[in-house]
């Protein structure tokens, strides 16, 4: 739809809040001539030139306040945004805990459900008006932070589903990153970020030139940063709370020193049982050793090393024809730390072995965990991900008369994608268990040579992704009314996607012998849009687009919009339309995969309590696709005011209602609420035949196929489907005031966004999502002072407390406040050959403020995300 509700969060708000961000460039910067770029892009929320969006409120970061702001990587400076649900005082980049299953950042706006199991995202990412080429083994979706930070002329951020105008993705809204039009001469900066165990260096170079009809340049950026553990932050301890909620303690078992378990089990004459409610016949669990703090040496930010690089060319060829072309490279390697590998080893149960027995009879059978660090021949492998981005996009744009121009866009864009997990090989494990040749009681003594051979193993992936695309768009006015010229757009696009995949559980380097599995398909799409002047104080946009996919058919999406300024210092506006999120190329070649979790079966929420054995303490997750994927599709309408009663003070609120259906995704196995809507995704204490089944659907079930299937807890179906549908209302909000105060000007400004309603519906029942869990408030707010050269903020980003069904012994999470200030000098003209030196200096979480404790058994401890408190020293200079 195309009909923006453009998110109710001022310009001025989001400048200044970005401006607590270490710099990649100067403060100012000399832009393109106006009447030129007006010529050049036009507005997100529309594909018609010199007109407003019509219906929509955007957030719009311009090129001076991107300058200002310098954020140490794109998905921060989304994040400063209340509507992205998922960045805004939580983690700008992936959960590491799922990292061998997220490869890439993905902004999701309205916080829309299901967007960690979709290979693709709800949220459209643009880059100069038109989709690039996703990213990801497991995902489809381009990564922000690919754009180099001083390539970055201007962002806008439309809060409305956008496939009236842009086709697939556009559900919770676009996100489009302008990039430069010219640099002329050389810009240099440097920023190192300083806190508690971290550090981090940002570097960027741009170099250009500018002539008389065009303009060419190139951008570099070098972001490098090191890891974070677990154990380097208290807040982020994991593992069991005592039923009163008052201690914390280690619960891993795979440790140096094993820890092992003996279950007693008791014969009560028609059978054997390990139920502790059988205490009385003498069933009983001794633990072995003690549990070890394997969490704390987890990761909790990984380390990252990227280089990005962006060339762009401005042309005027003749009078009536100019060509533009931009060229991106990006480069990334991140690396995840682990407590060394290790396994878990059980003795056969006597229903297993179908041994006989008397009423009263006891039984022990032993299981223990071990880390293979215990051996000398151990060697530790790093956990990887490594993404690469390259592609051109040149657009000649032409010049019809009577104000009519047709601009035609190639883009060709490939992405390599590739993970590694290190792993063990179970079935030469209990090989060498059975053999005696391993002991995993005393791991040291096995020889060098069983160690290798059993860790000869990894779970790795790769995918190459490619998007080629055409594009035409020809806009221009059609007639005249009395209160100005109808405009319209017409446009005709083709896409052509294509994806291939290879991902399994092989030898170290097994998988280059392993053949890609690739699927392509094409889309082809019509589209149109009408700006209609209806009288002086009424404008309407219509806008409508075909989409016919190869391989799932075809969709139509309308959108209209109003706006109605009956003042000066009033405006009105509102929305209705329509929107889809596609299956992706990548998901017609995903398989299953079956992941095996020892003792994990206590962090999944029972809230039927069907898991009446606690021996049966493993899970089995099963992921990828689930085969048969249909669109998402949303039906989206906002209606919204600004109001300005004086000059420089402007207040605005947008309510907006998300009717979302078909929702593609998979169950969230933290929140005792999924587990309630979708009973046949969670099988608890399953048959030995229901686990052979979920290994059989899964590409490396055979990996597990020793595991007894009574040890095993629950078994949790991730497998990406259509499964739910949603209900989402809420109210965006700012207020921004600016005056002059003594010499220099004062900035004031709120802005944030309010959950109204969040409900979910799977098979028939429907739950609120806000009741438990969740946050419903968002808000920044900031307090700025400029004079001359110099600028400061203070800043604080909140997001509210919940009320929680799942944590141990708490029923309230408290609110999440983190103040930021940032402070910075631009030497000015007179200064001679200062001029165009700038310093900064940030403190990101200025009180060095923890996120709240959140007890889940075994699960993160905590809600929302920071670094603690880091220091950002940056200085840049103009040639």
């Amino acid at each position: 739809m195309r009909v923006h509700s453009k998110a109710l969060v001022s310009t001025a708000a989001i400048a200044l809040s970005a401006s607590m961000l270490m710099p990649t460039v100067a403060l100012a910067q000399d832009g393109p001539d106006e009447a030129d770029e007006e010529n050049r892009i036009v507005v997100t929320g529309t594909l018609i030139r010199g007109v407003e969006e019509t219906g929509s409120k955007s957030i719009d970061v311009g090129a001076e306040e991107i300058v200002a702001l310098g954020s140490s990587t794109t998905n921060e400076l989304l994040g400063e945004i209340p509507q992205a649900t998922n960045l805004f005082n939580a983690r700008f980049d992936g959960d590491p805990r799922s990292a061998d299953r997220q490869q890439v950042s993905r902004p999701n706006l309205r916080g829309l459900p299901g967007i960690n199991a979709a290979t693709g995202s709800t949220t459209l990412v643009l880059v100069d008006g038109h989709r690039v080429v996703p990213m990801g083994v497991d995902q489809a979706s381009f990564d922000p932070d690919f754009i180099p930070p001083g390539a970055i002329e201007k962002v806008e951020v439309v809060l409305d589903g956008g496939s009236s105008l842009y086709g697939a993705d556009a559900v919770g809204g676009v996100v489009n990153f302008i990039t430069r039009r010219e640099v002329d001469g050389i810009e240099a900066n440097a920023t190192l970020e300083l806190g508690d165990d971290y550090e981090a260096y940002n570097l960027g170079l741009s170099a250009g030139t500018a002539w008389n009809n065009g303009s060419a340049y190139v951008t570099y950026n070098y972001y490098d940063r090191g890891i974070l553990l677990r154990g380097d932050r208290d807040f982020a301890a994991q593992g069991s709370w005592n039923a009163d909620g008052t201690v914390l303690t280690p619960s891993g078992t795979q440790c140096l020193e094993p820890v092992g378990e003996i279950v007693t089990w008791a014969n009560f004459g028609a059978g054997w049982t390990s139920n502790p409610a059988a205490a009385a016949l003498g069933v009983r669990r001794t633990a072995v050793g003690t549990p070890c703090d394997i969490d704390a040496e987890g990761t909790f930010l990984p380390a990252l090393e990227r280089h990005t690089v962006l060339f762009g060319l401005s042309q005027e060829l003749s009078d009536t024809l100019t060509l533009d072309v931009r060229a991106n490279f990006g480069d990334s390697h991140v690396t995840f730390a682990a407590y060394p590998l290790g396994d878990t080893v059980s003795e056969q149960d006597p229903n297993t072995l179908m041994i006989p027995g008397n009423f009263g009879d006891t039984y022990d059978v032993a299981s223990v965990g071990f880390s293979y660090g215990a051996n000398s021949a151990y060697v530790d492998r790093d956990q990887t991900q490594d993404l690469r981005v390259y592609g051109i996009a040149p657009e000649l744009t032409i010049s019809l008369g009577n104000d009519w121009q047709i601009k035609n866009l190639l883009y060709w864009g490939r992405s390599e994608n590739s993970r590694l997990l290190p792993s063990s090989n179970r079935t030469v494990l209990l090989d060498y268990v059975a053999s005696g040749d391993f002991d995993p009681t005393d791991v040291a003594a096995a020889s060098p040579g069983v160690i290798n051979d059993i860790l000869n193993f990894e779970v790795a992936g790769e995918s190459r992704q490619e998007l080629a695309l055409f594009r035409s768009i020809a806009d221009g006015p059609i007639f005249d009314l009395p209160a100005g010229p109808v405009r319209a757009a017409f446009g005709v696009e083709l896409n052509l996607e294509e994806a291939s995949l290879r991902s399994e559980s092989v030898t170290i380097g097994g998988l280059s012998a392993i053949p890609f599995r690739s699927e392509a398909r094409n889309v082809k799409s019509v589209f149109s849009e009408l700006s209609i002047p209806v009288f002086s104080m009424l404008d309407l946009s219509l806008s409508a687009r075909y989409d016919d996919y190869s391989d799932f058919g075809d969709t139509f999406n309308p959108s209209v919009g109003f706006n109605f300024e009956p003042t000066e210092w009033l405006r009105v506006f509102g929305h209705w339309g329509e929107s889809f999120n596609a299956p992706t190329a990548l998901d017609a070649v995903r398989t299953a995969n079956a992941r095996f979790i020892a003792n994990a079966a206590a962090g999944v929420p029972d809230p039927n309590m069907e898991r009446t054995d606690p021996n049966r303490d493993d899970v089995l997750l099963v992921e990828g696709s689930g085969g048969g994927l249909r669109p998402q599709t949303a039906e989206t309408w906002s209606i919204g005011t600004e109001f300005e009663p004086v000059s420089d003070l402007v207040f605005s609120a947008n309510y907006y209602n998300i009717d979302f259906s078909n929702v593609l995704g998979a169950v969230n196995p933290q929140l005792a609420s999924v587990v309630l809507l979708n009973p046949d995704k969670f099988i608890f204490n399953p048959t030995q035949a229901e686990f052979d089944a979920f290994l059989a659907a899964s590409s490396n079930g055979e990996q597990f196929a020793d595991i007894n299937a009574d040890d095993v807890g629950v078994i949790i179906d991730r497998r990406v489907a259509n499964i739910s549908s949603a209900q989402l209302e809420g109210l965006d909000f700012s207020v921004d005031f600016r005056t002059e105060l003594g010499a220099g000007d004062l900035n004031l400004g709120l802005a944030g966004n309010k959950q109204l309603d969040f409900v979910v519906t799977d098979n028939g029942i429907t739950v609120d999502q806000l009741e438990f869990d969740l946050p419903d408030l968002a808000l920044t707010a900031y307090a700025g002072y400029s004079l001359g050269g110099f600028r400061s903020r203070l800043s604080l980003n909140h997001t509210s407390g919940f009320d929680t069904n799942t944590a141990v012994a708490q029923t309230e999470v408290d609110s999440f406040t983190v103040f930021n200030l940032f402070l910075g000098y631009e030497f000015q003209e007179e200064d001679g050959l200062l001029e165009g030196l700038a310093f900064r200096f940030n403190v990101d979480n200025l009180f060095d403020t923890d996120p709240p404790v959140f007890r889940q058994q075994r699960n993160l401890n905590y809600s929302g995300f920071t670094l603690g408190r880091v220091f950002k020293i940056g200085v840049s200079k103009r040639f």
